[in-house]
């Protein structure tokens, strides 16, 4: 009988602290956006998930505690990752590890799935400036 009181429990409280976000590509901006829009969609003590919305880009900055997995939901974009710049388009996975130094800029206005772990904190993002590249890549 313990043991089905604790397991009953666990699963309450595992429902209990379920976000569930139904349709996220058919979401759209909820707010008022200028370059960049962030909307938080659920968090817990290991991961934060935010959905955003970019029509011009996010300054070149890095995540001093934790890793950042983005995955293209709509547009294109270029990316800048450590010292290398890609691509990144509709269906595109990008994890970046704590302490790369990255940015996107959209060419096509884009929506992206930003999920965060550990749990995000608004000191970890370190704005810094753009690494410089030769002309000639």
């Amino acid at each position: 009988m313990k043991t089905l009181f604790c397991i009953s429990f666990i699963i309450i409280a595992h429902q209990s602290f379920s976000q569930h976000i139904e349709n996220l590509p058919a979401r759209g901006v909820k707010g008022e956006m200028e370059s960049v829009y962030v909307e938080k969609l659920a968090d817990d003590s290991l991961a934060t998930a935010f959905e955003i919305w970019i029509r011009g880009g996010v300054k070149h900055h890095f995540h001093a505690t934790h890793t950042e997995c983005v995955y293209i939901l709509e547009g294109e974009g270029r990316m800048d990752w450590g010292e290398t710049s890609f691509n990144v388009k509709v269906g595109d996975f990008v994890m970046i590890p704590m302490g790369t130094v990255h940015a996107v800029t959209a060419t096509i206005p884009m929506k992206v799935l930003s999920i965060q772990t550990p749990k995000w904190v608004a000191e970890d993002g370190v704005f810094v400036a753009p690494i410089r590249r030769p002309h000639n890549e």
